[in-house]
């Protein structure tokens, strides 16, 4: 046996031994991941069934904590991590959502808890710590304090709850505070570099500017949105700064997860503020990834600039994220090849998701990656992925009814 094949046979044992195949539920969920798994086709059949399966992972990943906060992601290696703020915030609407589909007060109820959990973490300055609480309680974020401000404008608005709202004004004003003059946001972000997916933080301020009649809101998110169409290649699409890291950004490739959020950013901007040339934008990236999506009948999880396939296993948060975007583009356009790409791209997800499962942080989660050793939030199942998938599924029915079309 040569070196490199002893090679890659360690690294699939210590892989196999990180996942703990001897944790109840474990064997089963990995085997998953190895099978064949059936047809597309008739995963697809079974979106109630999904949601319900992925909104009862996320009660157990609230459960697992005794704060109010959603745990971050539920690892193979080590089981539930600390609940997260950033993602807890953006739950949040979800959870309304569901309440009104399912006219089950529990949800509400759930939200109630977060919000607690949120406004007991808010720092002196309005801004929200970033990371998971075990890692980080006095470091500010603005990628995340955006996220939580979503969380709290949705709150406020639905519940008239005047506490959330002035934690959201001093949320949004920190924002602010720290947007440079050229409208990007560097400082206490990533590396003190600036990221287009940040679009995905001054749409929530053009969302709570819009909601409470904050001018200075919708101009901050207009500056950004405007410094982040610049960084838009032409010919492609394709958002410059759209990863994570250095190298990403110079490779020009990202995540679809932070292409997604991108995207979506500018879409939600463009459509409060109105700007043709941001939906406009949205649309042409959207186009390539849904091209994409329709040549190979997968979604990659890393693009580059030209929307190739750089890593193959899939970013399943951003699969659900495209198919809001997608059901979006739909909704305003009424084209519906958007639609189509939105409904394949659940298909995939659903595909990847284990509904029935004897371990509550796996039954109904999805994983970071499919298969889960992929490199996006590897051998986990991240809370974002849940909550973007029922969003999307949320959508999916709403467009369908619009349509006249039983979902």
């Amino acid at each position: 046996m040569d070196k490199g094949m002893l090679a890659a046979l360690k690294t699939a044992a210590r892989d196999v031994l990180d996942c703990r195949p001897w944790v109840s539920g474990h064997g089963a969920y990995l085997l998953h991941q190895v099978s064949g798994r059936g047809s597309i086709d008739e995963a697809g059949a079974h979106d109630d069934a999904a949601m319900r399966a992925a909104a009862c992972w996320l009660a157990a990943a609230q459960d697992s904590q005794n704060d109010g906060g959603f745990s971050g992601r539920y690892k193979l290696a080590r089981g539930w991590s600390s609940s997260y703020p950033e993602t807890t915030g953006y739950i949040i609407p979800t959870l309304l959502k569901l309440a009104d589909l399912w006219d089950e007060p529990e949800w509400h109820d759930r939200a109630a808890r977060a919000i607690d959990f949120l406004l007991g973490l808010q720092l002196p300055d309005g801004a929200f710590p970033g990371g998971e609480v075990l890692e980080n309680r006095t470091r500010p974020s603005p990628f995340n304090s955006a996220q939580i401000l979503h969380g709290l404008t949705h709150w406020a608005r639905s519940t008239g709850d005047t506490g959330a709202q002035t934690a959201a004004a001093r949320c949004a004003a920190w924002l602010m505070s720290v947007q440079d003059e050229d409208g990007a946001f560097r400082r206490h972000f990533y590396l003190d570099v600036a990221a287009t997916y940040a679009a995905h933080l001054s749409c929530w301020l053009a969302e709570y500017g819009e909601a409470f009649g904050d001018s200075a809101a919708l101009a901050s998110a207009e500056r950004h949105l405007d410094w982040v169409l610049a960084q838009q290649d032409r010919a492609t699409g394709w958002f410059d700064l759209a990863g994570f890291t250095d190298d990403q950004h110079s490779g020009r490739t990202a995540y679809t997860h932070t292409i997604a959020y991108t995207v979506a950013g500018v879409l939600t901007s463009s459509l409060i503020l109105k700007r043709e040339d941001g939906i406009a934008a949205a649309r042409q990236a959207s186009e390539g990834i849904m091209r994409r999506l329709e040549l190979s009948r997968w979604l990659p999880g890393v693009l580059d600039w030209r929307w190739r396939e750089v890593e193959h296993p899939q970013c399943l948060t951003g699969n659900a994220q495209m198919a809001l975007i997608w059901f979006a583009l739909t909704r305003h356009e009424g084209d519906w090849r958007f639609a189509n790409a939105g409904f394949k791209a659940l298909d995939l997800v659903k595909h990847a998701q284990l509904r029935d499962n004897v371990n509550p942080g796996l039954a109904g989660g999805i994983g970071g990656s499919d298969p889960v050793w992929g490199s996006y939030i590897p051998k986990a199942l991240p809370n974002w992925a849940a909550k973007y998938f029922i969003d999307a599924l949320i959508e999916k029915r709403a467009l369908l009814q619009a349509a006249g079309t039983p979902p």
